[in-house]
């Protein structure tokens, strides 16, 4: 009663303890997720206390650092490598504790790690400080980062793979030996066929139960294993002489030949004793001899044994000892354990050879994988190296291949898209999937262009699709390329022959023009002569109508003909030099360069450009205030007028669109032109006071098509033909310089020195 008493109060003592510890042990709960990133972020000591509780456990060696490579805590086995206590860790870096190249290399990968955003790994060799010991490590270092996304530290986690890299490099070695070839014995050894332990431990419960004794040699009779169950007589006193350990190895050469009709018996050569043995074969090669033996019979006699221990010089007295000590045993038994010893000598022949042909059959497809493997990323770099898109897909039109280009076109990588339905990866094509099916019917291929609008640019697009035809494969591949630059330049030669025409029939114009312009100024000097002129004729012509010429001419002066004369004749003057600029800006034979003025140039520009009114835009360029601002002295430049002209025009224009389109009150639509000179360049400015324009704008003003305007309202060729001109034709420079609602400036260089050089180069010009 007093003993179950005693008993349940120890149950109810083991019951409190077990609750105590559960207790424990729930205070110990690491943190969920949820509660991890509800903590502050910069606590540091925090995280260093979860830390704790998560890694105090763990074999590997475990750290927190932070940003900067100090350390916030680590775990008990990286305590034993750095040889110090957490206490004497925290707060201090690696170069505290190991050699500047170590800390340089750890430093570096952990700077990796930080940088790329994802866990770094390497493997490399680490000493403990307590204790010495060398070991072969694979290091992981993962960044870690708060709830906002913000660095707080990087975690290593480093795990001993001493063992595992030791076994797979035995593993290579006996992969290696296993696959030499076998045009020599010398080639391959038993050794390098099989596990020695395996082997020993199969000799050993051989001699066991079989009473024997028993080693495994070399084909010479050199040993391989350790010998089981040998006698006194042979392992302590024969083999410890030289001529009789020498007899023993010539001896157990002998028994290992290799032969068909069963195993080789005698008795040995060294000590008379009954000895048999099998050889061992891979292919055909003699590789070791299993050997059997030491058993004696009524053949062998004390007189024997006392006259081999003085031929081999060993003691007679303890040799005959030895003998009556040695296992006897009837010549049948032991026949028959010969023969099971053939019988395993040949099963481990054939075991040899299949771990051989075995071997050469997992180095063929270790072979095979790596070229397979070498000709995937062959394929996978030609893949990703073309600008096209390529994607795969299968008959459902679910994604199979999904190339680099894809991944950033599509900004999704290709892990996140296999499997998918084309569709939802790229909306865009999903015009194309009646096609696909239609190339997959009729096995031929099939090409469509497709036009979308992506970040506000309008993009040309040809899509080919390849059905898969070969070795029964189901699919078809989709090549998608961008050929919106090639739809851009061919859209920019179809103006350029527009413009050419366009200034053809300009050219004509102007000499259409010029006749019956010379003919209404002609007359209207003519007319002026023959009233206000003194010429004689005028009062002959006057007396003869019986008026007076004074009369006529104070009658026009009274109704302002002079005036108009005059009119006629300005009017007149101002079309001729419109209709002589625009016939020189329309002229586009070879281009002549020469040395022109560069204020000469945007004065004729600007008599240009004053005869333009837009009746759409409601501006006209006469009513703009121009206001010229040229320095004295500037040199000439080498340069094609026509084509600069082309540019001053554009910039002249463009400004006056941009004004039309500003309300002024205080002041009045402005150009400021100037010229001026600025080291080796001649400088001309462009400055206009209309709305200006914003940063993001101004930085694509010269690019080909870009165009803030309606469609059908321009093609965003001018500035860009313009910035060509300027820097690829004349080795100049073009810049726009703009403040939103105030002004924008244009800013044109073209260089002098190399216009001067190139004239005396060039005297033809």
């Amino acid at each position: 009663m007093r003993h179950a008493e005693k008993t349940k109060a120890q149950l109810l003592a083991e019951i409190e303890r077990a609750e105590q510890r559960i207790r424990e042990l729930e205070s110990l709960v690491p943190p969920t997720q949820d509660e991890f990133k509800a903590a502050p972020a910069n606590d540091t000591a925090h995280c260093a206390d979860y830390f704790r509780i998560l890694v105090n456990t763990i074999p590997d060696l475990v750290w927190l650092k932070d940003p900067h490579g100090i350390y916030l805590a680590c775990n008990p086995t990286f305590e034993r490598f750095f040889g110090a206590k957490e206490s004497e860790i925290i707060g201090k870096t690696d170069y505290d504790f190991v050699s500047k190249e170590l800390a340089d290399f750890f430093r570096q990968h952990d700077k990796r790690a930080m940088a790329a955003g994802k866990p770094s790994i390497n493997e490399e060799t680490l000493t403990f400080a307590d204790s010495g010991k060398t070991g072969f490590f694979e290091t992981i270092k993962t960044p870690m980062t708060d709830v906002d996304g913000k660095l707080i530290g990087v975690l290593g986690v480093a795990r001993d793979i001493t063992d595992l890299k030791r076994a797979n490099d035995a593993l290579e070695k006996r992969m290696i030996a296993l696959t030499k070839p076998l045009d020599n014995a010398e080639n391959v050894e038993f050794e390098d066929l099989f596990n020695l332990d395996d082997i020993q431990r199969l000799q050993d419960e051989f001699a066991q139960a079989t009473g024997v004794g028993s080693m495994i040699t070399h084909p010479d009779g050199t040993p391989i294993t350790r010998p089981s169950n040998f006698c006194r007589l042979c392992m302590d006193i024969i083999r410890k002489t030289e001529k009789g350990r020498a007899n023993c190895f010539r001896s157990d050469a002998i028994l290992g030949q290799l032969k068909d009709d069963g195993p080789t018996i005698q008795t040995c050569m060294s000590g008379g004793l009954w000895d048999a043995g099998a050889g061992i074969a891979i292919g055909g090669h003699h590789v070791a001899n299993w050997l059997i033996g030491q058993v004696r019979d009524e053949s062998q006699t004390e007189e024997k044994m006392r006259a081999y221990a003085r031929e081999i010089g060993a003691d007679e007295d303890e040799v005959v000892l030895a003998f009556f000590e040695v296992q006897s045993m009837p010549r049948e038994q032991f026949e028959s354990i010969s023969m099971v010893l053939f019988t395993l000598a040949n099963q481990l022949s054939k075991i040899a050879y299949q771990n051989i042909q075995q071997a050469r059959f997992i180095n063929d497809l270790k072979q095979t994988k790596s070229e397979l493997a070498t000709t995937r990323h062959y394929l996978s770099n030609i893949i990703d190296s073309m600008p096209s898109l390529l994607i795969g897909v299968d008959p459902q039109c679910r994604v199979t291949l999904w190339n680099m280009k894809a991944e950033t076109t599509a900004r999704i990588h290709a892990n996140e898209v296999l499997g998918k339905n084309l569709t939802d990866v790229l909306p865009r094509l999903a015009g194309e999937l009646d096609r696909i099916h239609e190339a997959l019917r009729t096995r031929t291929s099939m090409t469509d262009s497709l036009q979308t609008v992506r970040e506000g640019k309008v993009c040309h697009e040809n899509i080919t699709i390849y059905p898969l035809i070969a070795n029964n494969v189901e699919g078809a591949v989709l090549r998608v390329d961008d050929v919106t630059e090639r739809i851009q330049l061919e859209q920019m030669m179809v103006q350029s022959e527009k413009m050419m025409s366009v200034g053809g029939l300009a050219a004509g114009m102007a000499h259409e023009i010029n006749n019956p312009l010379a003919g209404v100024l002609g007359y209207a000097i003519n007319i002026k002569k023959r009233i206000f002129g003194d010429l004689k004729k005028n009062k002959t012509v006057a007396a003869e109508c019986g008026i007076s010429l004074e009369d006529v001419r104070e009658y026009l002066k009274r109704r302002d003909i002079p005036k108009m004369l005059d009119g006629i004749h300005e009017a007149g003057a101002r079309a001729a030099s419109i209709v002589s600029n625009m016939l020189s800006f329309s002229r586009k034979s070879e281009r002549k360069l020469n040395m022109f003025s560069m204020s000469s140039l945007l004065d004729n520009t600007l008599e240009l450009a004053a005869s333009d009114y837009n009746l759409k835009k409601y501006y006209d360029f006469k009513k703009i205030v121009i206001i010229r601002e040229y320095e004295a002295d500037v040199p000439h430049v080498f340069c094609d007028a026509n084509e600069i002209q082309q540019v001053f025009l554009n910039v002249l224009k463009n400004g006056a669109e941009a004004m039309a389109e500003k309300t002024y009150t205080d002041v009045e639509p402005c150009l400021v032109c100037r010229v001026k000179k600025d080291n080796d360049m001649v400088v001309a400015e462009i400055e206009d006071n209309g709305p200006g324009i914003e940063e993001d704008i101004r930085k694509r003003v010269f690019e080909p098509f870009y165009t803030t305007k309606e469609v059908g309202k321009g093609t965003g060729l001018g500035l860009s033909v313009s910035y060509f001109i300027v820097t690829n034709q004349h080795r100049g420079s073009m810049d726009v310089e703009s403040v939103p609602g105030e002004w924008t400036r244009f800013i044109i260089k073209l260089p002098f020195n190399e216009g001067r050089a190139n004239v005396v180069q060039n005297p033809d010009s």
